[in-house]
């Protein structure tokens, strides 16, 4: 569950938080869910004041997730999770690597291949 999302920014993700093959993605849409855990120092005087009266603690999750750049869109045309459980080698401090390969519409230019040589 990510914090202050509506359900239209999640109709792409599916149940791990990853976004779908095939996707058509736009400026700010997310591809990967991602929240983490906020410090006590992190909180905002109004934050830590709704905490007081309402005890709550849900909220202690602030929304880091991966977003499509501004100006940039296009079809999600592979996605590859990386993980130590499956040997791959990843930086220290890194448990999963979600990698996004979004495939981008453009006109043709000048130097781009058009037919094959045989």
């Amino acid at each position: 569950d990510i914090p202050n999302v509506g359900e239209d920014s999640l109709k792409n993700l599916d149940d791990r938080g990853i976004v779908r093959i095939g996707a058509e993605v736009k400026p700010g849409d997310i591809l990967v869910g991602k929240v983490t855990p906020k410090g006590e120092t992190e909180l905002t005087a109004e934050e830590r004041l709704l905490r007081a009266i309402f005890g709550e603690k849900a909220r202690e999750v602030r929304d880091t997730s991966l977003r499509v750049p501004h100006g940039e869109g296009g079809i999600v045309v592979d996605v590859r999770v990386f993980t130590r459980e499956d040997g791959d080698e990843l930086s220290p401090g890194v448990n999963r690597l979600v990698r996004c390969y979004v495939a981008q519409k453009r006109k043709i230019s000048e130097g781009d291949k058009m037919a094959g040589r045989h």
